[in-house]
């Protein structure tokens, strides 16, 4: 783990020190205060919204553009397979500046144009907007087929391929999109760099295409947001309890949002990888990089703090967002479940189901997943058809 915590600190001692707070009500030992609101960088760097995105607009700058409007995207997401009406259930994510009217997406499986399907506002981040499209597929008997797709019956024409009702899925399974910190450079390279992943297997799919790529955790490397200048003071503090006591500011807030924002759109949109998740569909499991280095076993001052809970909860909203096509009111609508983390159930089919367990929201050092969340999950398990 790479999270900077003194040996010490993983021993508890024999009593709780009270908190003590000075005149103004800010808890001795920690930070006195927290100045500006300040990001990753100066305003317009590479790592920020507006080095990304025209802060008036919501229109993504030039080196961010992939399409001939300002839409970014798409990402294809797998939903499941309804077998009693034969019927592949996928989602469309796109990103759209909010002046934009909500966008639609018509399919072609080579017979006729579906009727548009409509959008749904996830959420929003400064002036651009996050939607949804519920799309869906009839499956024929014996054969698979390609299906077509356009945003707003405008620019590229995507494509992606689903199996017959009595076909073989094929699927591809990987983890670890990234690299952690302390890769080097040249390391990088040695190893093919950073699309090596993509190529091999964007080049296997225009072979014998793939029906769903199943992404096993880390779909992108947040550990940077440690980096940020805010956490200095909380991180400096030496007492383990005045730091799990100290507030989650808003500077914090503004920062972390601007990050997960901006770290999910560089890497899922600028890239091989965002070419995948145009031509294959993903569904994905949250691992720790997706959040930051070895969240959920750290000692439980950190674990319970109150910087700790919030920017977990960052980072959890914008793998909602970008990974799982939902937000939090509409997770439990669309198809995931736990005590309080996210695990899925998926038909791939009618022989194959594959369970996503979320094994971060509810980690602890003494557990992975809560017992009602076991529980969940077995349920599911024997409620699924006999073949």
């Amino acid at each position: 783990m790479d999270f900077p915590v003194s040996s010490q600190q993983f021993t508890e001692r024999d009593g709780i020190a009270p908190v003590e707070y000075d005149e103004r009500g800010i808890v001795r030992g920690g930070p006195a205060n927290y100045h500006g609101q300040g990001g990753l960088g100066p305003a317009g760097g590479p790592d920020t919204y507006e080095g990304n995105f025209d802060a008036q607009t919501g229109e993504p700058l030039p080196h961010m553009r992939r399409r001939p409007d300002g839409i970014v995207g798409p990402g294809l997401m797998l939903v499941d397979t309804d077998l009693q009406r034969a019927v592949w259930r996928g989602s469309v994510l796109v990103l759209a500046p909010r002046s934009y009217a909500p966008p639609t997406v018509v399919l072609n499986d080579g017979v006729m144009p579906s009727n548009p399907f409509p959008a749904v506002l996830l959420d929003t981040y400064k002036q651009t907007a996050f939607y949804r499209m519920d799309i869906e597929v009839g499956l024929d008997v014996h054969r698979e087929k390609r299906v077509e797709y356009r945003i707003n019956n405008t620019g590229p024409t995507y494509a992606f391929t689903v199996p017959g009702q009595t076909t073989p899925w094929r699927w591809a399974f990987w983890s670890c999109n990234g690299w952690s910190l302390s890769v080097s450079d040249k390391d990088k390279a040695e190893l093919g760099g950073d699309n090596v992943v993509w190529d091999d297997l964007l080049a296997k799919h225009q072979a014998v295409p793939f029906h769903v790529q199943v992404c096993g955790g880390d779909q992108l490397y947040a550990d940077k947001v440690w980096q940020a200048e805010c956490w200095k003071p909380w991180l400096g503090i030496k007492d383990k309890y005045v730091r799990r006591d100290a507030p989650f500011t808003p500077e914090m807030g503004a920062v972390a949002d601007d990050y997960y924002f901006t770290h999910y759109a560089r890497c899922f949109f600028m890239s091989r990888f965002g070419d995948s998740m145009t031509t294959i569909p993903i569904t994905t499991i949250i691992d720790d990089h997706d959040v930051w280095d070895g969240i959920g076993s750290y000692p439980d001052y950190l674990q319970n703090s109150r910087v700790w809970v919030q920017l977990k909860e960052y980072a959890f909203k914008y793998w909602r967002l970008y990974q799982a096509h939902t937000n939090q009111s509409l997770a439990r609508q669309h198809g995931y479940f736990g005590r309080s983390g996210y695990c899925w159930l998926k038909q791939f089919g009618p022989h194959t189901a594959a369970l996503g367990p979320d094994t971060r929201y509810e980690r602890t050092l003494h557990q992975i997943i809560e017992p009602a969340t076991y529980d969940m999950i077995f349920e599911r398990l024997e409620q699924l058809p006999r073949s």
